[in-house]
């Protein structure tokens, strides 16, 4: 029918999954570079510029895993209400 509102629940568990191992997948790097030695490059001026960048990745995989997070409650939210509407219609239905 047209204009019906249809939730895949499958796929939206889906995604979560996928946003729970994006989180994952991005710390993995940054526990690699938070562990390395910027002097092993060396030069002093090269150290700095690898230890200003560890910090900018840093923060970067830190917003970005922090905004990965938002976005798995919301949709974990919107799983919740489409599941409460849809018990919420069987029961008034089951009252008529």
């Amino acid at each position: 029918m047209s204009g019906d509102i249809v939730m895949n629940d499958e796929l939206l568990s889906r995604v979560e999954n996928d946003l729970d191992r994006m989180k994952e997948r991005l710390y993995e790097p940054l526990d690699a570079i938070r562990s390395a030695d910027p002097s092993a490059v060396g030069e002093p001026g090269l150290v700095d510029v690898v230890s200003h960048f560890r910090d900018r990745w840093d923060r970067s995989i830190d917003e970005m895993c922090e905004a990965t997070g938002n976005a798995r409650e919301q949709l974990q939210k919107i799983r919740d209400g489409f599941a409460q509407i849809d018990a919420d219609l069987a029961a008034a239905l089951r009252e008529e």
